[in-house]
């Protein structure tokens, strides 16, 4: 495992994650024997779980935590002695094994870092961004731990169904009002409270915050030199973005991150001294060696966008009606990526970026962001991050920007090769680089 590892960060705000979110770093103290406790999936609103004061777990960031802490391994093989496949999602395989190995042992695992995941009361699943996760907690439940599931399938409408028709919109706005509704009377079920509607309107509020500084910085990053890379964005904004959205320290520690970027920016300080090629990095990291950015920056490139957790321009909600105003930010976050060209999975409500960029927002990127190339990361366990990515490839060779496709996990590493890869990765900048001189003599 010498080859893997955590990545240098370049901003302070970064380096102080773990002091400036403390709800999410020490959230075994909200844990509390016997009271309700979820394990959630990403699209799950955190500002629900806010307004409940539900405490939470994320088995697909543990799932990050295990692979950056080089024991996501020895749960994935778990799993797979259990006969759950090597080719389902390392993130599965992660918390499958994890389950197992809780249930054998009656206790946490030894090996399992953070203390590990609290037991749940219920299970919190959702149908978007990716196949597996449909029977991924219902698998869960009837095989570890037997706890009430509730599962959410986000839709809206495939790329050739005009999204702005009223029709269309009344129809999908319905369902998604009709799925907000009966997670709710779930959750109230099994905390034995009603929802807080004044809480759930503060949670939103600060999404919103956070939504919008995101924005911001993701606008900054067009700056030469760049002020932030790959590497500061997945250890310093996923966390926030992703399970803490409706937390008021998560505006603030967005506004803090904007604002030391924006310094950045005002100074013309950049995360190299040299920076010579700008990349798009399309696909997850792998989370047991993102020093794999710092490593190709010592080659001279640059990270600025990702099209991975990509959320997009903020939308405006009415907070009067706090329920209705989380279908509206779903709805209207849907029509904003299909009117961007969103060609592979617009039906998922997908915030995130394999499919949200589209073509029409990737092929902007290339002015926007001065790309010289585009690395994508195809993983072998998520089809989610890597179908559509050869369609991408050849929309940008159309830009006249060059792409390079590396192969191996988000979170297993037994898949990565540094050598190869890094091999990979100097061919390709050698290219970019004789391809922009060439550019240059013409």
């Amino acid at each position: 495992m010498s080859e893997l590892r955590p990545a240098r960060k370049s901003l302070e705000t970064v380096r102080r994650a773990r002091e400036l979110l403390q709800t999410f770093y020490r959230r075994q103290e909200r844990r509390r024997e016997g009271a309700p406790l979820a394990w959630c999936m990403a699209g799950i609103s955190s500002e629900l779980l806010a307004a409940f004061e539900l405490p939470w777990e994320w088995p697909e960031n543990f799932g990050t935590l295990c692979a950056a802490k080089q024991v996501a391994t020895r749960f994935c093989e778990q799993a797979e002695a259990d006969g759950f496949s090597p080719d389902l999602c390392s993130y599965l395989r992660n918390t499958m094994g994890y389950a197992s190995r809780a249930v054998r042992l009656g206790a946490t695992p030894p090996e399992a870092p953070g203390g590990g995941m609290g037991t749940p009361t219920m299970l919190l699943g959702s149908g978007g961004l990716c196949d597996p996760r449909s029977k991924w907690f219902q698998a869960l439940a009837s095989t570890y731990l037997p706890v009430p599931v509730f599962h959410i399938d986000p839709m809206s409408p495939p790329h050739d169904v005009d999204p702005h028709d009223p029709r269309v919109a009344a129809h999908y706005t319905e369902l998604l009002r009709e799925t907000v509704r009966e997670q709710v009377a779930f959750l109230e079920r099994q905390t034995g409270r009603p929802l807080d509607a004044e809480r759930l309107r503060e949670a939103l509020a600060n999404a919103q915050e956070v939504l919008a500084l995101l924005w911001d910085i993701q606008g900054l990053r067009r700056a030469v030199p760049c002020p932030m890379g790959s590497e500061d964005f997945f250890t310093g904004a996923v966390i926030p973005l992703l399970f803490m959205l409706g937390e008021r320290e998560a505006a603030e520690y967005f506004r803090s991150l904007r604002d030391e970027v924006r310094d950045r920016v005002a100074r013309g300080v950049g995360v190299l001294p040299d920076e010579r090629q700008r990349l798009l990095w399309m696909g997850l990291p792998p989370w047991y060696n993102l020093g794999f950015f710092n490593a190709v920056g010592e080659l001279g490139a640059v990270f600025p966008i990702e099209t991975v957790y990509f959320v997009g321009e903020p939308v405006e909600i009415d907070l009067g009606d706090p329920l209705e105003a989380l279908v509206e930010r779903s709805w209207k976050r849907a029509v904003w990526i299909h009117d961007w060209g969103a060609e592979v999975i617009p039906e998922s409500c997908s915030p995130s970026g394999f499919s949200a960029p589209g073509t029409r927002l990737v092929r902007q990127w290339v002015g926007d962001y001065r790309l010289d190339g585009a690395v994508m990361h195809r993983t072998r366990s998520c089809r989610a991050v890597s179908w559509g990515q050869v369609h991408i490839k050849n929309q940008l060779a159309e830009e006249g920007v060059p792409s390079l496709i590396i192969e191996s996990d988000m979170a297993d590493p037994r898949s990565w090769s540094q050598s190869v890869i890094m091999g990979q990765v100097r061919g390709f900048l050698g290219a970019v680089e004789a391809g922009k001189r060439e550019d240059a003599r013409a």
